[in-house]
């Protein structure tokens, strides 16, 4: 539908393979002064207790990088003649 997921039929599900029950997690950041809606967000959340180490999941990370970070290794890239 939207070309990151493929719907499967339970019927079709490799043998041994589990569906994991999960939620949509839905949230919308508002303007503090105008309170007008400004960005929507969605997170697709498993229920942690269905999982199992190793089997359906390896590790759990979070990428997340704040914009301080991000420019300084920008302008340390800039004032050292860094590039890739």
């Amino acid at each position: 539908v939207n070309k990151h997921w493929k719907m499967i039929p339970i019927q079709d599900l490799p043998k041994g393979a589990r569906v994991l029950d999960s939620v949509w997690a839905f949230q919308r950041n508002r303007s503090i002064l105008t309170r007008k809606i400004h960005k929507w967000k969605a997170r697709l959340n498993v229920h942690g207790g269905q999982q199992i180490l190793g089997i359906d999941y390896d590790e759990v990370f979070s990428p997340v990088v704040a914009n301080p970070t991000t420019r300084l290794i920008l302008i340390l890239c800039l004032v050292n003649g860094w590039n890739s």
